[in-house]
């Protein structure tokens, strides 16, 4: 079988659907209950996987197959023996987004855009009077949330330091490589939190570093965020939206707008390329409840700053006297030799 001729991955791309492929192998087995010793067939995994897309939106199973795409072909390449994924890969590239969830009947028009702080109280209330195996992780994860304002998936590779003097956070900007970050990483100083807040940060970070050493990150986002989604639709069952993990980003950039913190320093804060990102498509200042404590980094706020100054008053655009040359050269295809 001729493997399909397919785009260049970048290294990063590579190590997430490795990655990921093998999350899902866990999952599988597990779902299969096979014996650590016993055997996963790649025809049964890729069966497995075709099954589970039903539960899937169209972009969360176009990432799994990809994935599992790559390690299929990895597979074949590197192994003398590859008939069963090659059988494997020719099932799965026969499989479309047909089936999947969509948008409208699962995860984003159900997910409430703001987390109001009568519900945050509610929700911390019963994670601190019952007891579950991911309560405490998923208190820790809602309070850093609501402080800092970080994407769910941006945890796994943010490290605890200090910068400027004072404690701080190093996030790596999850929208970097697409060009939609002001950089590969972004400073959260956290100098203003009290020392309560700022350990419930450390020790988050710490969990979340620990989970992605063990590359099971995606098993912990999963099982903080399915608590909280049971936990939702058991206080408010008749609610047709539900708070998530991704909600608190959605209440800090309501709370930064709320206490006049300006467009450029949300947009260092939250990790956006320009100011207009965080202001058109993030929380609303009228949802605004709390205090933002944490500051950005000057020099960020500053990168920024220029780069919308120059984007709106059309610095960097060419202008007649600037071109040196023919003045009266025609330009045309012919031209762009």
């Amino acid at each position: 079988m001729a493997l399909q001729e397919k785009p260049t991955r970048d290294e990063s791309t590579k190590q997430k659907y490795k990655k990921r492929t093998l999350e899902l192998m866990r999952a599988c087995r597990k779902n299969l209950e096979l014996a650590t010793h016993e055997h996963l067939d790649l025809r049964q995994f890729v069966g497995w996987l075709i099954n589970r897309k039903t539960e899937w939106s169209r972009p969360t199973w176009r990432f799994y197959k990809s994935s599992v795409v790559y390690y299929l072909e990895k597979e074949i390449e590197e192994s003398g023996k590859h008939e069963v994924a090659e059988e494997a890969l020719e099932i799965l590239l026969e499989q479309g987004v047909e089936g999947c969830v969509k948008k409208t009947e699962k995860t984003s028009g159900k997910k409430l855009k703001k987390f109001p702080v009568k519900d945050f109280h509610k929700i911390h209330q019963y994670l601190e009077e019952h007891e579950g195996r991911w309560h405490e992780p998923l208190r820790r994860w809602l309070i850093s949330g609501l402080i800092t304002g970080l994407r769910p998936q941006e945890w796994a590779n943010t490290s605890y330091t200090t910068a400027l003097g004072e404690d701080a956070l190093i996030v790596k900007n999850a929208k970097a490589t697409n060009g939609r970050a002001h950089g590969p990483t972004r400073t959260i100083l956290l100098g203003s939190l009290s020392n309560e807040e700022r350990e419930i940060i450390r020790l988050h970070v710490e969990r979340a570093n620990e989970w992605e050493e063990h590359d099971q990150y995606q098993y912990f986002y999963n099982a903080c965020a399915n608590t909280l989604g049971r936990l939702s639709r058991s206080i408010w069952p008749r609610r047709p939206q539900h708070v998530s993990l991704y909600s608190a980003r959605h209440q800090f950039s309501a709370d930064a707008k709320a206490s006049g913190l300006s467009r450029e320093e949300i947009a260092a804060l939250m990790g956006h390329a320009v100011d207009d990102t965080a202001t058109k498509h993030y929380g609303k200042k009228t949802a605004g409840s709390s205090l933002v404590m944490v500051k950005p980094d000057p020099a960020e706020v500053q990168k920024i700053r220029a780069t919308y100054h120059n984007r709106f008053t059309g610095e960097n655009e060419i202008r007649p006297g600037m071109v040196k040359g023919n003045k009266n050269k025609n330009i045309s295809k012919g031209d762009n030799n």
